[in-house]
């Protein structure tokens, strides 16, 4: 059955359906339709067009929305919503060794379901489509509730620390990367939306991390690694010491861990890490030369700028990551380090410290977290045949 929607405007965003680039066309909105209609059968976009146009090549009645932008449905391109029960918990604005300090403890509490529900409902409130969620502990738990609410997301099993088996004669495989917890998912979310992430190089076995990477690329899946986010991961990579050190010095590192002695953009590309299909989340401390290895390789970034701010880790140098034309995309990170899942929000921040027009913000809400994802087939523009999900344009953009 067909149905319909009408709106003011809508934002299809299939102009910036290709790379990302630093010129006007970047910066604006294309393909605006005023007085839009989308036609759908509840699930899958069918048409998309003016209500002029609608009128004659259709019989159905549109639902008016009345004086609303709309814009395809947002992508959240990092999230750990197993972590929802731990908001306002943590103790922010200190530096992340003192956060981490704080978060710890409290992260081996069960996840709790009603905490979990109202996350995905926020999301979903403000206009998310599809979440990137890194997981381990609970997965069933958070793919039955974001699709219980008719989103998406994958997820991505984290794989952390130095312990693996058969580490030491060189047989780890990629079978051994994945937690007990990944049986309970339904085939479905196995054959599409399972994926491996490397939590950061800083907190895993250099070896299971090529193996992660490898198991993406073989099964075209995307690698997503927590890159570059604090002052005190540059330490312990570059020279060993520091407070972080010692932190993970108590529960993570191996006795005999040497420092690679180089930086964390750098030591990944050395690893094999960084390319078209890796998500480099943070990359709070990028010199101009790390931003050249991710622009070279085309490894995309996820920003999550309010969870950086909050934690006091530091601020991505966000402009020169535009002027080399890097695939941005946005996150929130999870309720641990945020006060809140909505992507507008951390839009907002981006604009009113970097002065980034709307147009390149939604680019990184929509097509380049579609792109970065591997998900261009269903989301990221409001095109015929893609899945039905829009979100609200707020009038401050």
């Amino acid at each position: 059955m067909l149905n319909a929607i009408r709106a003011s405007r809508i934002l299809t965003m299939e102009g910036h359906n290709t790379s990302p680039r630093t010129d006007s066309g970047y910066y604006s909105f294309p393909d605006v339709i005023e007085d839009g209609v989308i036609v759908h059968n509840s699930s899958t976009i069918v048409d998309v067009l003016s209500f002029k146009a609608f009128s004659k090549a259709y019989s159905i009645k549109a639902e008016d929305l009345g004086d609303v932008t709309l814009t395809p449905g947002l992508i959240n391109c990092h999230n750990h919503l197993e972590l929802s029960h731990l908001k306002g918990k943590a103790t922010f604005g200190k530096g992340f060794e003192s956060w981490i300090e704080s978060a710890l403890p409290l992260m081996a509490a069960p996840v709790d379901a009603q905490s979990l529900s109202a996350a995905v409902s926020e999301m979903k409130e403000s206009g998310t489509a599809h979440i990137a969620d890194v997981n381990g502990r609970a997965p069933e738990a958070v793919y039955d509730a974001v699709t219980t609410a008719d989103l998406s997301c994958h997820i991505q099993f984290e794989v952390f620390g130095y312990d693996f088996p058969n580490i030491s004669d060189g047989t780890l495989c990629a079978d051994d990367l994945f937690p007990s917890s990944a049986a309970a998912l339904p085939l479905e979310a196995k054959k599409r939306w399972m994926t491996l992430s490397g939590h950061a190089l800083y907190s895993t076995s250099p070896d299971a991390l090529v193996i992660a990477k490898q198991w993406c690329r073989s099964n075209e899946r995307y690698f997503s690694i927590h890159l570059a986010e604090h002052p005190g991961e540059e330490e312990l990579l570059t020279t060993g010491t520091g407070r972080f050190r010692e932190q993970l010095s108590r529960r993570v590192l191996p006795k005999d861990f040497t420092p690679p002695a180089m930086r964390a953009v750098p030591y990944a590309h050395h690893l094999g890490l960084l390319d078209e299909t890796t998500l480099a989340v943070h990359c709070v401390h990028c010199t101009q030369d790390d931003i050249s290895i991710l622009q070279q390789t085309g490894t995309s970034v996820c920003l999550c700028p309010r969870s950086n701010e909050l934690i006091g880790v530091g601020t991505a140098p966000i402009r020169n990551f535009l002027e080399a034309g890097l695939q941005l995309t946005i996150g929130t990170d999870s309720l641990a380090s945020n006060h809140d899942l909505n992507l507008w929000n951390e839009a907002r921040v981006l604009r009113d410290s970097f002065d980034i027009p709307a147009g390149a913000l939604l680019r990184m809400l929509t097509v380049a977290g579609a792109k970065a994802l591997g998900i261009t087939n269903e989301l990221g523009t409001l095109s015929k045949g893609k899945r039905f999900h829009y979100a609200i344009l707020p009038e401050d953009f």
